[in-house]
């Protein structure tokens, strides 16, 4: 059962189903397909909002290096599946996204997939 949090500007994204995945740190329990994901805004303050609750479909190992290559599953993306992941999870294209990271590379983690059925 997996907790995200997430920032208030892609909230839209999330409701409307244009973003279906998340980027995270390993944990410690990482989630699996089949599990429920419940994704919130504002989570531990005072206000915060469910957002939905989604079934996890797949989950992928991404790094991205200190010079911006990306790999999920260990295979390197080009410049075209780099800016369509960019703008997948969120960002107008591949250099907000690797603004984003600024200071937090190298970076290895997950990609968290869900399904959308709508606003539940």
């Amino acid at each position: 059962m997996g907790l995200y949090n997430f920032q208030k500007r892609f909230v839209p994204d999330i409701l409307a189903g244009r973003k279906r995945h998340t980027i995270r740190a390993e944990r410690a329990h990482p989630d699996v397909p089949g599990n429920t994901l419940h994704l919130y805004t504002g989570l531990r303050q005072k206000g915060a909002k469910l957002l939905m609750r989604v079934c996890c479909t797949k989950v992928e190992n991404i790094r991205i290096s200190l010079n911006g290559v990306i790999t999920v599953d260990d295979i390197a993306l080009s410049n075209d599946e780099c800016e369509q992941l960019a703008r997948r999870d969120g960002f107008l294209g591949r250099r907000s996204f690797m603004a984003f990271w600024k200071g937090r590379l190298p970076f290895e983690g997950h990609i968290i997939h869900w399904k959308f059925e709508g606003k539940q």
